[in-house]
Parts: C-alpha cells; structure tokens; sequence
C-alpha cells in the first residue's frame, strides 16, 4: 500500500474514533450544562418574578382566605387584586415559555403541610377548557389546600420563608408530573421576605419546570452531539486525504525550511521539487516568504495602523451600544454585570399610539408609512432628549417613554406631561404640513416599576409591571388628539396643569379607574368634569 493511502486510512481511522469518543462525551457534558443552565436560569426567573407580584393586593387576597364556597372563590378570582396578580405570574411564565411550565403563589397555613394557593397561571384557561367540555388536570383555585407532606423543598421554603431549588425531577402525584421547582419567597424592596402578623411566610411563587421540557431540550443537545461527531467523521475524512498527500516526497525539505523561517530566517526559501500538492505548497510557502519578508521592515507602521483601526471600530461599537441602551447602562454591561434588574419607586411611564393606523396604511405605500412613521418618531426622540427622558421602544405605530429613569427624577410627571403637549404640537404641525388628518392618543401612569436587561442576545432595557401595564391601558383607553393620565400621575400634577376629569372608565384588570384629560400649562387651574 502506497505511503499516502496509509498516513490517510491511519489517520482515518484514529480521528473516526476520536469523533465517536469525543460525540459520547459532549453528550454527556451538555446534558449536565444543560441542567446546570437550565436550573439557574428557573432560579433568576424566580427572584425577578417575587419582585413584581403585587404585593398589596396579594396581602388583601391572603386576608380573604379561609372557609368559602364556589360562590365566593369565583368572586375572588374575577376581583382585579387576584386578575391583577394572574396577569402578572402570566406575564413571568411568558419570559421563557419554553422552560416554565407552571407558575403559582402558595401561603402557609396553621398546618405545615396543607399550604393553599393564592393565585395560579392556569386556573382561568383550564376553567375555560372545563365549560367546553374537556378534561382536565385538577385546577388550583384559589383557596385551594396543596398537600406538600411529599414535597420537602416546598415545605421548607414556606415554613423558613427561604429559596429553594429542587436538584433533579421530583413526581408531583396531584398532578401527575415530573419537575424540578424553583421556590421564591416574596421580597419587599430591600429583598428580605415578607411575613405576615402571625410571623409565618407571606407568601412563596412556585416555578415548575416539567420532565417533558427537560426531555425534548435533551433529544435537541442529543442530535446536536450526534451531528457534530458527524461533521467530525466528515472533516476527520478530509484532513486524512489531505495529510497523505501532502506528507509525500518534499515534506522533510519543507519542514527544514519551515523551522529556519521559524528561527526568523527570513530568506530561507524551499526547493520545488515537483508539482503536485507538495510542490504547491512549496510555491505557496516561499510566495509567503517573499510578502513576510517585503514587510517586516514596517511591521511598526502595520500594528500602529490596526491598532487605530481597533481603536475606531470600538468607538464605533460604544457609540451603536448607547444608541440601543441608557449610559449607565451600558457601562455596567461593559464591567461585566450580565444580570440588571433595578427597581424604581417613582417613575411616569408615557404611551403614545397614532389614531387610525391600520386605516392609514391600507392607503399608503410602505415605503411612504416607513418614512412617516421615522420623521414622526424622530420628532419624538429629539422631545424626549429635551425633556430628559428616556426612550424604551417603539412596537409598530406605538412609542414609549419614562421619566426618572436610569436615574431618579424628582419632578418626573411634570417632564412626561410637558413632553406629551410638545408631541400633540409636533402632530398637529407635521399633519398640517402633509395635508393629511393625524392625531396620537397618549396616555401616562404614574408608580414603581422593575427596569432591567435580561438575556445575551438582542437585548434592551426595558420595563416590567402594573405602572406600565396601567400606563399603556391610559393610552388604549384615551381620547384622540389628548393626553390621559392616571389618578396617581394628577395628584402630583395638580394646580400646574388645567385637567378635565372624566367620568370613571372600565378598565382591563383595574375596574373603574379615575382618569383625567391635560387642557394646558396654567399656574393654577381647577378640573373640570366632561359630560356623559
């Protein structure tokens, strides 16, 4: 057998059963990464989340518990305190729909071992698949005891008010599953749990990830281990033909030459002594010897002109960087923190929606709806930069802006309502200008909020809870051509704007809310009641 066809199937060989161990091996590694990563990241899920429960309503539900009829628990379960919290454990389930299976609040009781729950994520879609007539797993109402006697980690979660953090799948026989469960007391804003008058757990949400999510993200690490062993084979195949050809005749003179060159003899150059992949490579070598050589004597001038180069591009990241996220921001990304979530106690949170949208765009070219939608939002960027505000996004014809964030601003609403009277101006004039009838509909809510980044790609900073939900329902609740604030947001305006207070209106979640209308920018300025 020729030299070549040797080194190749020798090769060959070796790398194919190198591949193989090395496939069996990743698998293994992933699987555990796997659930290492995946454990962690029920664990930060579950801090985030026992950070925005509405902790209020929760204690008002809590003091509704005890001996009650259907009657009264459905009560319960459509009061906004309990559709409130529901939205909320939804909205916590919808940050990764593909890990967490279920999420609950549970609260102890005189007995250790029979804990009841406060709310649950699915009771109103299993209700809803009950009055269709399908079968379901047995639903956690509210009011609704738990018996945890075979559970220990939610046991002692709620009796110690602690963390817990199931280490492997634990069979859940109420409900006929396998999981592994993050439990989260509930926290005030320092992070200490929160306990009730008679000393025992306020409360602990429960994330459960299922053995069937955990199974179908370990058949997808098992074919990623089995097709890189495949991609190895392939690759171990091709390098094997290419070892044998090239380890043939000139291979001991161009190892000679390569290690002068080494030792930083520059003129060394190999003799080509045939023409095939050897004697290319040879030609290939001294081409090479010849260009290192030319340059060597201004390497200085070539690592100066990269290294301005590595200077501009990083300038240039920075600058796209803080276009995308607040300084402050930024700068805690770049030290390395991969994980902000920061609470705000007072912030004003502004939704901005154009009137008739859909409408518009049926009769508009996309290219002349895009560049609208850009001198409009444009607009607004520069208002909210004069106002001192900070931008989160735009979601199609809809932008948002807050106050008092990165950093706390004390006199917050008044910045947001005087931005939102500048954006009504700008549509007014920019409508004008294109003959054509627009009008926004703005809406802003005053209160706390949790502000953070969270992920590793195609990240933003951006908002979480009830202020912003209530902020958005101002705006979806509002009158074209005004702007809506809050209760909150009027209190802290009242006497240096003139209000129209509108009757109370329904809203989602919240039932009758007070809402007022902003007329203008007197000194003092009583409101006003619309009619009907």
């Amino acid at each position: 057998m020729r030299l070549r066809r040797k080194i190749t199937v020798a090769f060959f060989l070796v790398s194919t059963l190198v591949s193989a161990v090395l496939a069996v091996s990743l698998y293994r590694f992933v699987e555990r990464q796997l659930e290492v990563e995946l454990r962690d990241k029920l664990r930060e899920i579950g801090h985030l989340g026992a950070r925005a429960i509405d902790i209020a309503a929760y204690r008002r539900l809590v003091d509704r518990l005890g001996e009650l009829d259907d009657a009264a628990v459905a009560a319960v379960q459509h009061s906004p305190d309990w559709t409130g919290i529901y939205d909320q454990l939804r909205q916590i389930r919808a940050a990764e729909p593909a890990l967490i299976h279920y999420a609950y609040l549970l609260t102890p009781t005189r007995d250790p071992g029979q804990p009841r729950f406060v709310v649950d994520a699915d009771v109103l879609e299993l209700e809803a698949r009950v009055a269709r007539g399908e079968t379901v797993e047995d639903i956690s109402r509210f009011n609704k005891p738990y018996d945890v006697t075979e559970i220990p980690l939610l046991a002692r979660a709620l009796a110690g008010c602690t963390s817990e953090l199931e280490p492997e799948l634990v069979l859940d026989k109420a409900f006929g599953v396998r999981s592994i469960s993050a439990y989260t007391p509930l926290v005030d804003a320092r992070g200490e749990p929160l306990r009730d008058a008679a000393g025992r757990c306020l409360g602990v949400l429960g994330l459960d990830l299922t053995d069937r999510k955990m199974q179908a993200a370990l058949a997808s690490a098992g074919r990623l281990a089995f097709e890189i062993s495949i991609a190895v084979v392939a690759l171990a195949l091709v390098v094997s033909i290419v070892m044998g050809t090239l380890l043939t005749r000139s291979v001991l003179a161009l190892s000679a030459t390569v290690r002068r060159f080494a030792a930083k003899d520059f003129s060394a150059r190999t003799r080509v002594r045939s023409h095939d992949e050897i004697g290319q490579l040879g030609a290939s070598f001294n081409a090479m010897a010849d260009i290192i050589q030319v340059h060597s004597d201004r390497l200085e001038d070539i690592v100066r002109q990269r290294t301005r180069e590595l200077t501009e591009e990083k300038q240039t990241s920075e600058r796209l960087l803080l276009n995308v996220l607040p300084a402050p921001i930024a700068e805690r990304l770049k030290t390395g923190e991969n994980l902000i979530v920061d609470r705000f106690d007072a912030v004003s949170v502004l939704f901005a929606d154009i009137v008739g949208f859909t409408a518009l765009s049926s009769r508009t070219s996309p290219e002349a709806l895009v560049t609208m939608l850009n001198e409009l939002f444009s607009t607004f960027d520069r208002l909210a930069e004069q106002h001192g505000l900070e931008k989160i996004k735009t979601i199609g014809d809809a932008y948002m802006v807050v106050a008092g964030i990165p950093y706390p601003v004390p006199d917050h609403a008044a910045a947001i309502t005087e931005m939102a009277l500048d954006m009504l101006a700008s549509i007014e004039s920019y409508s004008r200008q294109l003959g054509l009838e627009l009008t926004i509909r703005i809406g802003i809510h005053t209160g706390p909020v949790v502000a953070g980044v969270i992920g590793t790609k195609k990240f933003i900073y951006d908002l979480w809870g009830d202020t912003v939900n209530t902020a958005s329902r101002m705006e979806s609740h509002g009158v074209p051509g005004r702007v809506q604030v809050s209760e909150a947001t009027y209190q802290l305006l009242a006497g240096r704007f003139a209000f129209e207070a509108r009757p109370p209106i329904e809203v989602k979640g919240k039932g009758a809310m007070q809402t007022y209308l902003v007329v203008g920018r007197p000194e003092r300025a009583e409101p006003a009641v619309l009619a009907g």
